[in-house]
């Protein structure tokens, strides 16, 4: 027999497991997360290799409001994220190395980024490797499809996608003639700008030969560069000693060029070769490197809600960063937001 959910989230990123954590919090039950991959946070992401932790997502963090400010009190607390830097630096064109005037903190996890989002996920119902490839309605509920090891059918009286806009268009795309044209306007209004990330890794020596030419420095931006977007010393968030790091961002017109994840490779070596260019000759020639294509990794214009609803048949509601903002803030805004917005729906 198919079970029932209460309420369904497709997507382990930062806005599902805070809406997630806010419903069970104030007492909901029978709550599932349904996540594609096999661990949690989406750009929040963290990955093990060569004795080391890298972050190829989003790197630091920094809280601005009330209710994040909060989350990062417990976080600072519980020892899981710590003061990385306070001070980001900008390379101009011409290659001068010049501090920001903004200055405040910004908070890394040190056993990665990923650990924000474990914390939030704990004592969830979070079901892996599980990719939402079908929904539609079931008499006054909402079937989903779900493809793993084996294919699956759920029903739920609330569905939450919290999964990026384009993602969320194909998903529904079979829908169309029944759900309301506002409603899929401004999904398929969302756009994103693309990002190739690399993280590297180099030696005691060359680290110390970065240490001793840029002090201090932790966060690059490259302005006017037409590869690098970004660049940051990944390893100095780490326990120490750690495996030097780096890892670099692009810029979304150059991760435009290579949109398919078996091109990140040729990306990669563009990429290392430009910041040997910009900083030293010996970022070619790093010890490993691991790339990554981030699709929708900046939208390009956010709504202004925090997210976008129905009630037909169920309640069906997509949410994400691109709801409100572009950042992990934003994105946990937002699932507070909708766990809001379910919590006054009748079932």
């Amino acid at each position: 027999m198919t079970n029932i959910l209460q309420i369904a989230i497709v997507g382990a990123g930062m806005a599902g497991i805070a809406c997630a954590r806010e419903l069970q919090a104030n007492g909901y039950r029978d709550i599932a997360i349904f996540e594609k991959s096999r661990g949690v946070g989406g750009r929040l992401t963290t990955r093990r290799m060569f004795d080391t932790r890298v972050d190829r997502g989003t790197c630091y963090v920094s809280p601005k409001g009330e209710k994040f400010r909060a989350l990062f009190d417990r976080l600072i607390a519980a020892n899981i994220v710590e003061t990385w830097t306070d001070t980001t630096h900008t390379l101009s064109a011409n290659g001068e190395m010049l501090p920001d005037a903004d200055i405040y903190p910004r908070y890394v996890a040190p056993d990665g980024m990923n650990q924000i989002a474990k914390y939030l996920a704990t004592d969830l119902d979070i079901r892996f490797n599980h990719r939402a490839i079908a929904i539609q309605p079931d008499g006054n509920l909402w079937r989903l499809t779900l493809a793993g090891t084996e294919t699956i059918e759920i029903l739920a009286r609330k569905v939450v996608l919290a999964i990026p806009a384009p993602q969320a268009v194909d998903l529904l795309a079979p829908l169309t003639a029944i759900l309301p044209v506002e409603f899929l306007n401004d999904l398929k209004s969302v756009e994103f700008y693309p990002s190739i990330a690399v993280a590297a890794g180099y030696t005691p020596s060359q680290l110390a030969e970065w240490e001793a030419a840029y002090p201090q420095v932790k966060s690059v931006t490259c302005t006017d560069d037409p590869i690098l977007a970004w660049l940051g010393v990944d390893s100095s968030k780490r326990q120490q000693p750690a495996p030097p790091a780096f890892v670099l961002q692009s810029t979304a017109n150059f991760a435009a060029e290579y949109p398919n994840p078996e091109d990140t490779s040729t990306a990669s070596i563009a990429m290392l070769e430009r910041a040997s260019e910009r900083f030293f000759p010996w970022f070619r020639a790093c010890q490993w490197q691991s790339p990554h294509l981030w699709r929708y990794a900046f939208t390009k214009s956010p709504l202004a809600q925090a997210y976008i609803a129905i009630d037909l048949p169920a309640p069906l509601v997509c949410t994400g960063d691109w709801c409100g903002g572009r950042k992990v803030e934003d994105a946990f805004l937002a699932g507070l937001a909708v766990a809001s917005h379910l919590a006054k729906v009748t079932m």
